[in-house]
């Protein structure tokens, strides 16, 4: 069975997305088999990330009865990765009870190491994180966005879903907590600590991972040793 994992935040701006992008293709990099889903249904972005922006089928497509896994995949060419990259919706969008259990009867069986999601910012229920292995917080070293993940990780306690945390954006500002205060709030190690680095926004610019367009840049090798320290796990 893949392991399955929600990449979370609580706010927006953190930079969730580029971390489920260049962790997926790290893993996927790594020979673990990885499908990459963009469950953000408000504002999907996997598809610009990896140069997919044709690609227009997602989750909400998932959810019909007679639909297939294999049917809404898409391939990533230059690095393999599987991805169901998503579509705007005009009108909300929830998952409800029996779409997050027809969403996992679909990918609990899936011939993937890694089912790795890509969530909207914000708080789930508890039958949606029976789908999940485990969430990844993506925060900022910034006082408010530390202080809104660990409320969302309190809230994740509540319902029993098992998380990591990630520091994302770490520079060298004043404003900026130090590591350790962020770890001694969240009351537990960060399983990664990414630094700010210019091959972002190129990467971003350019619709290519940083993992793939520099794998030497500070933020790719930070990347890629939270791949690795999946892959230990594994």
């Amino acid at each position: 069975m893949p392991y399955i994992m929600r990449i979370s935040s609580q706010k927006g701006g953190v930079g969730k997305t580029t971390v489920a992008v260049n962790l997926a293709v790290s893993l996927q990099k790594r020979g673990y088999r990885t499908l990459l889903i963009d469950a953000d249904t408000a504002n999907p972005s996997i598809g610009f990330h990896l140069g997919m922006t044709n690609v227009n089928v997602g989750l909400k497509d998932l959810m019909k009865k007679e639909a297939q896994l294999r049917d809404f995949i898409s391939i990533h060419a230059p690095s393999g990765l599987h991805t169901i990259c998503g579509t705007i919706n005009s009108k909300p969008f929830v998952i409800s009870e029996e779409n997050a259990k027809s969403i996992y009867s679909k990918i609990k069986n899936a011939n993937y190491a890694f089912i790795i999601v890509d969530t909207q910012p914000g708080y789930t229920t508890d039958y949606i994180a029976k789908v999940y292995d485990e969430a990844l917080l993506i925060t900022t070293p910034e006082a408010p966005a530390v202080a809104s993940i660990i409320r969302l990780a309190h809230s994740f306690d509540k319902i029993h879903l098992k998380h990591h945390l990630v520091i994302n954006k770490l520079g060298r500002h004043r404003y900026e907590l130090h590591p350790k205060e962020i770890e001694e709030a969240y009351e537990s190690k960060a399983m990664g600590i990414l630094p700010e680095d210019e091959i972002v926004p190129m990467s971003i610019a350019e619709h290519i991972p940083a993992v793939m367009l520099s794998k030497r840049a500070k933020f790719s090798q930070a990347a890629i040793a939270l791949a690795e320290t999946y892959s230990a796990m594994s």
